[in-house]
């Protein structure tokens, strides 16, 4: 499913959220935030500020590390982005596809990180809630290892 929206590349659905939500807010949509989420949902990937900062600033000097936070802990308000973090503590940030879970693999060496999923292991989760007298309202699955590239 996800991998399905990511090869659309349609992010309607991404702006008119964010349009509802900047309206509740009563704010505006500024040239330096559009360049942001531009620059966020061309990379539709596991990204930390600074290497989005670093993305952006090439085409965009103007653009600081500062407008880069604020505008993703908006995205993160409107739940249009999610923040995690991984083994190695530094947040980053996904795109938060409606009606969609995934779960991760996560390279201990080179940070890589691969987006998986797996019906048995949902079930199984919900199976094991339901053994424990428990109703889950959401979860989430980190596997740590190496990827092949560093396991050699």
């Amino acid at each position: 499913m996800i991998e399905e929206q990511k090869q659309t590349k349609d992010f309607k659905w991404f702006n008119n959220q964010l349009n509802v939500y900047l309206k509740s807010q009563d704010l505006k949509q500024t040239k330096q935030r559009k360049v942001v989420i531009e620059h966020l949902l061309e990379i539709d990937s596991h990204v930390d500020a600074e290497m989005l900062h670093s993305s952006i600033k090439t085409k965009h000097p103007n653009i600081g590390l500062a407008t880069i936070y604020r505008t993703l802990n908006l995205l993160k308000s409107a739940k249009l982005v999610k923040e995690q973090s991984f083994a190695d503590g530094r947040a980053v940030f996904e795109i938060d596809y409606p009606d969609t879970h995934h779960d991760h693999l996560v390279c201990l060496s080179c940070k890589k990180i691969v987006e998986f999923e797996n019906e048995t292991i949902e079930e199984t989760q919900i199976e094991v809630a339901k053994q424990n007298g428990f109703r889950l309202t959401s979860h989430r699955l980190d596997l740590y290892g190496y990827c092949e590239d560093c396991d050699n």
